[in-house]
């Protein structure tokens, strides 16, 4: 049935105002989720009935195919709320195997009677007894004057205790809205739970849990979830929510714990607001652990719930899609992100593994392909593999993802960068970064290979706003502050570029990919011993990578400082047939030398090769010295992009 909208419910200490969606506790507003309050409702709705679970599920969740757990997680949702005791259930009975019954006392009340009813001493007003007046007792003119003011008195009390209990609901409600407005959840990180009393082969379980709930909240595009790759470095460490919410610079974080014991789990989740420490919603919940997906399922669920998601049917079928039904599968895959996210040749390696077994044990599972590419792609563009043998592996991965599903973000993603990096055409890699970002509009590394696409185009507003949305969206990434470093650069804005660079060694000054762009920006601007310390740094600290090298060596023949240039060149040229050492990174060398007939023979060598790094052929600093050539002309015609 429905309910009046002026109708308000008073049960105990509590008032249930359905206008304003409030509960309140002896005046003050009592959290819950969207969910949890339309459960509320509907039951006090029909307080002293039994309400079966169908109907429940149909008035809470209607239209979405949901089950029974999380009605009764919701349920404990609210016996906490209303702290309603599980032994002597004052306001929630349950009914075995039927439904559930609001069996405390409930009064209806129009809402003007909350009103008043909200400064009891406007109720025990009375106004001073009449005085009769005989016609042979006239009253003098001063005790007239002053009885007319003691009604005039008496009356204004009441009207003023009126308007101020008035004013008191009003400004209660304001202060309630006001509240809600100034802390929007609007940004999120999911801590990797942790995992008590499990044993070593479930390490994964923690990081898998989370990675399953920032897929599911992601996948919705409603708000921004910090990546599994941002959240992964917090797994053991002892900070607290706060702080790392605070490192993430987000709005809130969602943290929790496992603990197993044989085939029961208990799974305890509180959501943190950042900018305060306050606890906005917390729960624990048993069950009998037999899938792991219908846990991650629940998990994902009362999440969405703790941060009020409106979700419309599309973006409800992209929450409750799973990406494989196979356990053993979906903990390689995990395994596989894990190492692959280390962005070292040992963990590319690694990660690859994982992807191929989790395939093994779900020929369908998209995700896995997708690993693969990815895998794949970046042994390529990092010189561990020839182009040529990594990126057409990577785009038959990538394209066999697609295959199975045409809606995963990050199969076109990897697409797009192959198209951009190996195929070097502009059009392909466009369509396949824009249907990734309508798949996941806060997918970070979409936007940050984005960037890099419309810069090396010149499009240089456009691929600024694509950097900043992907620093948005994972401020803590390392490649997505280093790509981000290098778009700016590209785009002549030098000062922000050594800014985002330097704030990103700052996070990790080990990753060496960030020192070696950092390198290029000051070489760019004549810095040559800045730019040689950072080269130094990055070819340290990726053990020789021959790209690096070669930037090294450009900078040693460009700053004059020809005897450590040729040493760097005859050492890679000693490794060629040993390893893979990218002709551009040898044509690098030659032209800081001044040696441009060598240059342009290797150049040439690079476009057979298909070197990733000519995708910035025109916009290259280190080869701005051959533009005036005619040969370089002849030469960008090769790399039509």
């Amino acid at each position: 049935m429905a309910t009046p909208v002026n109708v308000l419910y008073e049960f105990g200490p509590f008032q249930l105002d359905p206008p304003e969606r409030l509960l309140l506790c002896d005046g003050q507003p009592v959290s819950l989720t969207p969910k949890a309050f339309d459960l509320l409702l509907a039951l006090v709705d029909r307080s002293g009935h039994l309400v079966e679970k169908e109907e429940l599920l149909r008035i809470v969740w209607p239209g979405s195919f949901v089950e029974e757990g999380n009605l009764a997680v919701t349920i404990s949702q609210l016996r906490k709320a209303l702290n309603d005791d599980r032994g002597q259930h004052r306001y929630i009975e349950t009914i075995s195997k039927r439904g559930y019954r609001f069996v405390a006392e409930v009064k209806k009340l129009d809402e003007d009677a909350l009103v008043i009813a909200s400064e009891p001493e406007t109720e025990t007003i009375t106004l001073p007894p009449r005085v009769e007046i005989s016609a042979s007792a006239e009253p003098s003119h001063s005790d007239r004057s002053k009885k007319i003011a003691r009604g005039f008195l008496a009356a204004g009390a009441l009207i003023s205790l009126l308007i101020l209990a008035a004013l008191a609901v009003a400004h209660h409600r304001a202060e309630l809205k006001r509240a809600e407005d100034l802390t929007p959840i609007r940004s999120l990180a999911v801590l990797p739970f942790q995992t008590l009393g499990t044993n070593s082969p479930e390490k994964y379980l923690g990081l898998g849990m989370a990675d399953a709930v920032i897929t599911k909240l992601g996948n919705t595009g409603k708000i921004i979830v910090r990546p599994t790759s941002a959240i992964q470095q917090y797994a053991g460490r002892q900070l607290s929510p706060q702080a790392i919410g605070r490192e993430q610079g987000v709005d809130a974080v969602l943290d929790g714990r496992i603990q197993r014991d044989g085939d029961r789990v208990r799974v305890t989740v509180q959501l943190i607001r950042v900018q305060d420490g306050v606890q906005l919603w917390a729960d624990t919940f048993d069950r009998q652990f037999t899938n792991v997906f219908a846990l991650e399922d629940a998990l994902s669920e009362m999440a969405a719930q703790s941060i009020r998601l409106q979700l419309n049917q599309d973006e409800t079928r992209k929450f409750t899609k799973r990406p494989t039904e196979n356990p053993e599968a979906y903990e390689a895959y995990m395994k596989g992100r894990y190492f692959w996210n280390k962005r070292t040749e040992t963990g590319l390696n690694k990660g690859l593994e994982y992807f191929r077994e989790a395939i093994k044990m779900d020929p369908g599972f998209a995700d896995a392909y997708v690993g693969i590419a990815d895998s794949y792609a970046t042994l390529g563009l990092y010189a561990v593999l020839p182009p040529k043998q990594a990126f057409p592996a990577a785009k038959d991965a990538g394209t066999r993802a697609l295959q199975m599903d045409d809606s995963v973000a990050a199969a076109h993603a990897t697409l797009g960068f192959i198209h951009f990096y190996y195929d070097w055409s502009a059009a392909a890699s466009e369509d396949e970064f824009r249907h990734a970002l309508e798949e996941n509009p806060h997918y970070a590394m979409a936007h940050s290979w984005y960037a890099e696409r419309l810069a090396a185009t010149g499009q240089y507003p456009e691929a600024i706003a694509e950097a900043q949305e992907a620093l948005q969206d994972d401020p803590l990434s390392l490649i997505v502050g280093s790509n981000a470093g290098w778009t700016y650069a590209l785009a002549g804005q030098y000062e922000q570029a050594v800014e985002t660079l330097k704030k990103t060694i700052e996070i990790d000054p080990n990753f060496p990919r960030t020192h070696f762009r950092l390198g290029q920006v000051y070489e760019q601007h004549g810095q040559y011993a800045m730019a040689i310390d950072e080269f130094e740094q990055a070819v340290k600290l990726s053990g020789g990578d021959p790209y690096y090298e070669g930037s090294l060596g450009h900078a040693y023949g460009a700053s004059g400082r020809l005897r450590e240039a040729r040493s760097v060149l005859e050492n890679l040229q000693e490794r060629i047939g040993k390893q893979y050492v990218p002709p551009y990174a040898i044509a690098l060398i030659y032209v800081g030398m001044g040696e441009r007939d060598k240059a342009f023979q290797w150049l040439q060598k690079a476009v057979n090769d298909r070197s990733t790094s000519l995708v910035f052929l025109r916009s290259d600093p280190e080869l701005a010295s051959l533009h005036s050539e005619p040969r370089f002309a002849q030469l960008a015609k090769l790399v039509a992009f």
